[in-house]
């Protein structure tokens, strides 16, 4: 293994001996209106070594944080067009639960930087402008400085991994997999797309699957973990990352078989 691949995954994999990194995904979403910095604060009180996100563009091409491509379900209908739709004052007042608001990319990482807090980046794939999306991400990493060890890069888009790598090499990054894919499931070649890992369902993680992935060796990171028993189950397998909406519990779970 290089000493650049060296470098991005040290602080990602797994050491003997330790419990795997867990991750709030879109912070508490179980207490707190998921994506939101309250979200996210709560996660880190709750335990958790760092924080998943969704990034994507709004119409005023800066990036956001957000998982659908509209606000429907997180206003609950007070806003329902997509996201690209609006521009940044419009989407300043949107209430997205408990008076939180849609953060940026930029304030999240700044956050994040103050807290040494990890954070797992997730690209949507389904954005109108992939490329803007892509450079917006670079200028926003790059304004907040040194964050290398605490960022991670993940997306379901198998080209937005292999651009990450061009455009952000010192960064991790990981292709993201799910139990519906036919092929893509397996996570096949990655490493091509200049992948560092894999972060599959948990569904999907066996023991030979992990074996494989570990191979080279690959980061593992599983999503999303909500069972006591399945955090058991991954982390007994030498999976590296365990992402959770209750990551509290997910601890608890964990501290019981160490």
């Amino acid at each position: 293994m290089g000493r650049e691949r060296t470098a991005r995954l040290e602080p990602w994999l797994r050491a003997e001996g330790r419990r795997p990194l867990v991750f709030g995904h879109r912070g508490a979403r179980h207490a707190a209106p998921e994506n939101t910095m309250m979200a996210f604060e709560l996660a880190l009180t709750e335990g958790a070594d760092g924080v998943e996100l969704d990034v994507r563009l709004d119409g005023d091409g800066r990036v956001v944080v957000l998982h659908d491509s509209t606000l429907a379900r997180v206003s609950e209908g007070r806003e329902t067009r997509p996201a690209e739709a609006l521009t940044a004052a419009e989407l300043s007042r949107v209430d997205v639960g408990r008076g939180e608001r849609v953060p940026l990319l930029h304030d999240v990482l700044s956050w994040a930087l103050e807290r040494r807090a990890r954070v797992n980046v997730e690209l949507k794939r389904d954005v109108g402008r992939p490329m803007a999306l892509i450079e917006g991400v670079v200028r926003a990493v790059r304004a907040c400085g040194n964050a290398e060890g605490l960022l991670i890069f993940s997306s379901f888009q198998p080209l937005f991994v292999a651009a990450l790598a061009v455009r952000l090499p010192r960064h991790a990054r990981a292709w993201l997999v799910h139990e519906k894919q036919r092929v893509f499931k397996r996570a096949p070649f990655h490493r091509g797309l200049g992948a560092d890992g894999v972060h599959p369902q948990h569904q999907l993680i066996t023991a030979a699957a992990l074996s494989r992935w570990k191979r080279h060796p690959a980061l593992v990171n599983a999503w999303t973990v909500n069972m006591a028993e399945d955090a058991r189950r991954l982390a007994a397998l030498g999976v590296d990352g365990i992402v959770s909406d209750r990551p509290a519990d997910i601890l608890a779970a964990l501290e019981q078989t160490s």
